[in-house]
């Protein structure tokens, strides 16, 4: 997102990327100012300025500069997305940018102005701004009228990453303009019609999309879709709704029109589409639906389900909202919940966990979706693509829980001196992770450890033995129970983190389907 350092100032731009990159890196001890200055590219001495003068850790947490090394840390239930949350109110381009969108300004000195800057400041501002804008949406700020112009679902889909991303989910900011309960008692009789399960983030996200395309609407601006969309259905399935009724009479009051079929599709634009699955009462004539196999269809995305959990051995038990989430995300685009940000990728983290961790999921995926979009010659760009990765791995029912039940358990041996103490305790508190044999279990007072090392992935003991590369041996002065339990978990951890087993296992299982 290199066109987005032209929303800030050099010293604000800076700033973020030397905060993005400590936190990327928090793992480390610390982060030697020269080496960071190659990263940066940056000087020593303006990394020194930078780090004097930051703007955006403020009550959100600290850097530490010391002996030539960095580290970062955050408050508590702080973290990046604070950082770039409070960088995006900041920005002088994003100030101006929502000044227009809520206001309307005869001339430059008049926005100029209200910015509280002067106009030969504003009119720099607006070309870096366009800078930006142009590349990314399509459209610019007019100066003559005074307004942001371009294609219509870009401006709107400007202002829907700006919104989702600049404001916490408890503040509202359209509160001057449009009731925010009447709003979600809209959202809530529109969703109520549908069968598709609404979480809090998705109604926020509803709550956001509403509100632009609400106030842009009211202002005149309009689609124009020259596609119909699922609009008349909802109006006849509420016809007859008092709660529709009382909405309508309030929204008339307010805005000066109807709340018809119309407004609907303004409001809601994409998720009125009717290629979406939203339930029986919505559906709209099959004939008019594309009948060729492509990704914009729900269908496809189910037969791609059954052959992951064919190669990967893997159930998915909640199937088809699965395959439905993979579809809306497909003909929403940008729209999409995943996508409701300007320059903080919150999924780049959790994706880059999976590719690590879980590679044969995520290549099987990828590998799978890459041919059905081949199929109707689809771009499968970077976008899609992490939409859909994150799309498959939130909303997978318990996937790790199955990761976890496909894979072999670790087999643990414990040798001990006392009478099968801890051995014992271990196969009560860690039976479901481990295979757990006592040595004395086995009747031979023989130790040979080589092939048992070879047979146990793990051996638990308080008896001095050679470390060798088949297993794990953990030694303990003392077995106390609570010692070895902390031990045992930690080793789990790594070997859960790792995944080496699953992967293993995922691998043969795909080599001999």
């Amino acid at each position: 997102m290199t066109h987005a350092s032209k929303l800030f100032t050099k010293q604000q731009w800076r700033e973020l990327e030397l905060i993005a990159h400590l936190t990327e890196h928090s793992g480390r001890m610390g982060y030697k100012d020269r080496e960071l200055c190659k990263v940066l590219d940056s000087t020593v001495s303006t990394l020194q300025a930078c780090i004097a003068n930051l703007q955006f850790m403020e009550s959100l947490g600290r850097i530490t500069y010391e002996d030539g090394y960095l580290t970062i840390d955050y408050n508590d239930h702080c973290g990046l997305q604070e950082v770039y949350q409070r960088a995006l109110r900041e920005s002088q381009s994003l100030q101006l940018l929502s000044a227009l969108f809520f206001k309307e300004f005869d001339s430059l000195e008049d926005l100029a102005d209200a910015l509280f800057i002067s106009l030969s400041t504003l009119k720099r501002l607006i070309t870096r701004t366009n800078g930006y804008l142009k590349k990314e949406f399509g459209i610019k700020i007019s100066t003559r009228p005074v307004m942001v112009v371009g294609d219509e679902h870009h401006i709107r889909l400007f202002y829907l990453k700006y919104f989702s991303e600049a404001y916490t989910i408890s503040e509202w900011p359209f509160a001057e303009i449009i009731n925010q309960n009447n709003l979600e008692r809209l959202i809530a009789l529109m969703v109520k019609q549908t069968d598709v399960p609404v979480n809090f983030a998705l109604f926020q996200h509803l709550k956001i999309l509403s509100g632009v395309n609400l106030i842009r609407f009211q202002k005149g601006f309009t689609l124009n879709r020259k596609d119909k969309g699922l609009e008349h259905l909802f109006m006849k399935v509420l016809e007859d709704s008092l709660e529709m009724k009382d909405l309508s009479a309030l929204f008339a009051l307010k805005y000066n029109q109807p709340l018809d079929a119309r407004a609907l599709a303004e409001i809601f634009s994409n998720y009125l589409n009717p290629a979406l699955e939203l339930g029986k009462l919505l559906q709209s004539d099959d004939s008019a639906r594309e009948q060729t196999l492509s990704s914009h269809q729900i269908v496809p995305w189910i037969d791609l389900l059954d052959k992951i959990e064919k190669s990967l051995q893997l159930s998915i038990s909640n199937k088809y909202e699965l395959a439905r989430h993979l579809q809306t995300t497909v003909i929403l685009a940008e729209e999409d919940i995943s996508a409701n940000f300007l320059i903080y990728d919150y999924k780049k983290e959790y994706l880059k966990f999976f590719h690590k961790h879980y590679r044969v999921i995520y290549d099987t995926f990828l590998t799978y979706v890459e041919d059905l979009f081949a199929l109707d010659h689809q771009e499968f760009n970077e976008g899609i693509r992490n939409h859909l990765l994150y799309c498959l791995f939130i909303t997978w029912e318990n996937l790790f829980l199955k990761i976890s039940q496909s894979r072999r358990k670790l087999k643990l041996l414990v040798i001990e001196r006392s009478y099968s103490n801890v051995g014992n305790f271990l196969k009560e508190y860690f039976g479901e992770f481990f295979e757990i044999i006592s040595f004395d279990d086995l009747g031979n007072p023989k130790i040979d450890l080589l092939p048992l090392a070879k047979e146990y992935d793990v051996i638990v003991t308080d008896v001095i033995l050679e470390q060798n590369n088949h297993s794990e041996i953990l030694f303990f002065n003392q077995m106390i129970p609570s010692v070895v339990a902390d031990k045992l978990t930690d080793f789990l951890k790594v070997k859960v983190g790792e995944d080496k087993l699953f992967e293993s296992v995922a691998l043969n299982q795909m080599s001999t389907s």
